[in-house]
């Protein structure tokens, strides 16, 4: 319907005004009741893959969180996430890194995988998110501490250094315990909302008992320059929020992640603004940690991942390892939807059905991140599991109280199984809590950050040099939502099936994901076609784009009013 050719110059830009007229009445002899979004178009070839030896190569990052003195709590064992997005819209990812004890860092991204790293905030912080939080174009970073309200770091957009460049806030009207979080563009109105998540276990160590409505759940609705608190649950255990559409309905919903026997809690959008509690997943996690969202099968409906902590074997050894925790979940209250594993949630189309076992992901060990992200650019998405644990009260049986076990990597095959990935050289034991997925040298490839416990985080560069890929950034300047957060984008190559992915502000566990979508697609040669649903309902498409490219994509006009 719509068209963009690139013109194999090093930037090609083509204005699709005319062409989405054209796809609108289109729109309209089909039946569809969809607006069309005006766009321009412009692609970059990607840089070339230096390095292929068929494997990620770790190196270790300037960062190094770690819990306060030689504190081995379960609390301080929990870590910390990261964030990856463009802090100086330079085009390419820069990262933030979470630090329990000292120093948060910001590393700019100079360009094949090279980062200075700049001290931030000094601070006890759990979660970190960077998107635009004030509506000013530049992207903010948003820290959680789990026993306060969030602070952001508001970016000036000026100043060549973090000190100069970043200013320690509070973002008015957002106050409540936070954990964990997630962003979105909840009402489709071109500007971002926030879902709070408190842990409710930490605030009771902490003696802060009467949370009133500051507790539990919280969703803050954008409201000129202040958010619009609710309360949606008064009681949580919240280590992972997510924003997306779950029903399959155009609308973005609330799937919030909860530990220790707790419930997960899903809210549904309706049509009125209004919000309805639901229980669509026949299974859940036991202690939900993290949680992904991927079209595992390519079948254009989003599945759903969330780790737990299920032992990956029944040696002996293992068994003790985990004697503690087994106590505790036999001694937990449960129902009859929970259980101690991960659960890979299948969407039917109507239902959600779990697949875990059958595709062999049901037990990773302590699985804090699991995240998928085509790896291999053979047009499945992978999975990978970052693991660990240490605690005093759980494992002071082991050396230095800690749960040693390796990170697992899956390679999705056709869409039908995961099978272990031995050769790609991402076991490693260092101890991973949070982390991201995101092409950092712009190559066509994901590259994987990991931020550890008590070690160096790490980048893991993607050697591994498989088909290839496209990758997609949208813009949507003038508007709260610069970035798009919430748009699902389509990608058609030619072959049977359509890619499907969403910009979101977070994934995992407590980390913040990339703007930037990655699609692989294997031998394709193109050219390829992506659909972009934006946020506010409307559509763009743009045709005859070819394939191992950046493509940027950005949108004129303000949201379309409902």
């Amino acid at each position: 319907m719509g068209a963009c050719r690139d013109l194999r110059g090093r930037r090609a830009r083509i204005v699709l005004g005319a062409v989405c007229a054209l796809a609108a009445l289109a729109l309209s002899a089909c039946g569809s009741t969809a607006d069309s979004a005006e766009v321009s178009v412009e692609t970059v070839p990607h840089a070339d893959r230096d390095a292929c030896d068929g494997r990620f190569a770790a190196v270790d990052l300037e960062h190094h969180t770690r819990g306060p003195g030689a504190s081995r709590s379960m609390f301080d064992g929990m870590g910390a996430g990261l964030a990856v997005g463009d802090l100086d819209r330079d085009g390419d990812d820069d990262l933030v890194l979470a630090n329990l004890s000292g120093a948060s860092s910001v590393l700019w991204n100079d360009g094949t995988l090279r980062f200075r790293r700049e001290a931030l905030i000094e601070g006890r912080f759990r979660q970190a998110i960077i998107v635009d939080s004030d509506s000013d174009g530049s992207n903010d970073v948003v820290f959680t501490t789990g026993v306060g309200r969030p602070l952001v770091m508001r970016n000036t957009g000026q100043g060549s250094t973090a000190d100069e460049r970043f200013e320690r806030d509070e973002i008015v009207g957002l106050d409540a315990y936070t954990y964990s979080m997630a962003w979105g563009d909840l009402g489709g109105d071109g500007d971002l909302d926030a879902v709070t998540g408190a842990y409710n276990a930490e605030l009771t160590a902490e003696r802060r008992l009467n949370l009133g409505n500051k507790g539990g759940v919280g969703l803050f609705e954008h409201d000129g320059e202040t958010f619009v608190h609710t309360q949606l649950a008064p009681e949580s255990q919240a280590l992972a929020t997510r924003i997306g559409d779950i029903d399959g309905d155009g609308r973005a919903d609330i799937y919030v992640g909860n530990d220790l026997a707790t419930p997960d809690y899903v809210w549904f959008a309706g049509e009125d603004d209004s919000w309805t509690q639901a229980t669509p997943f026949a299974q859940t996690a036991f202690s939900t940690m993290g949680i992904d969202a991927g079209d595992i099968d390519n079948d254009g409906d989003l599945d759903l991942f969330a780790t737990d902590m299920k032992p990956m074997d029944d040696r002996p050894e293992t068994i003790d390892a985990y004697a503690n925790v087994q106590s505790d979940i036999d001694a937990s209250p449960s129902d009859d939807i929970q259980r101690p594993e991960n659960v890979l949630l299948l969407s039917t189309g109507d239902d959600f059905a779990n697949d875990a076992p059958s595709f062999g992901v049901e037990a990773t060990g302590w699985s804090w991140s699991g995240l998928f992200g085509d790896l291999d650019n053979d047009g499945f998405v992978d999975l990978y599991v970052v693991n660990g644990m240490v605690a005093d009260n759980l494992f002071g049986h082991l050396p230095d109280a800690s749960l040693v076990e390796a990170n697992q990597a899956f390679r999705n095959v056709d869409g039908e199984r995961f099978e272990p990935a031995a050769g790609w050289d991402l076991d490693d034991t260092t101890g991973g809590r949070g982390m991201a997925m995101a092409d950092l040298d712009l190559d066509g490839d994901l590259d994987i950050v990991v931020n550890n416990l008590n070690a160096p985080s790490r980048l893991y560069e993607n050697r591994l040099c498989g088909g290839g890929a496209v990758t997609v950034a949208l813009r949507w300047p003038g508007t709260g939502n610069p970035d798009a957060i919430g748009a699902q984008v389509q990608l058609a190559d030619g072959r049977d099936s359509t890619l499907v992915r969403t910009v979101e502000a977070a994934r995992g566990y407590l980390s913040g994901a990339s703007a930037m979508l990655h699609f692989g697609v294997g031998d394709s040669s193109g050219p390829v076609e992506i659909e972009v649903t934006w946020p506010d309902g409307t559509v763009s498409t743009s045709s005859d784009l070819d394939v191992n490219r950046h493509v940027t994509i950005t949108r004129s006009g303000e949201a379309a009013q409902s």
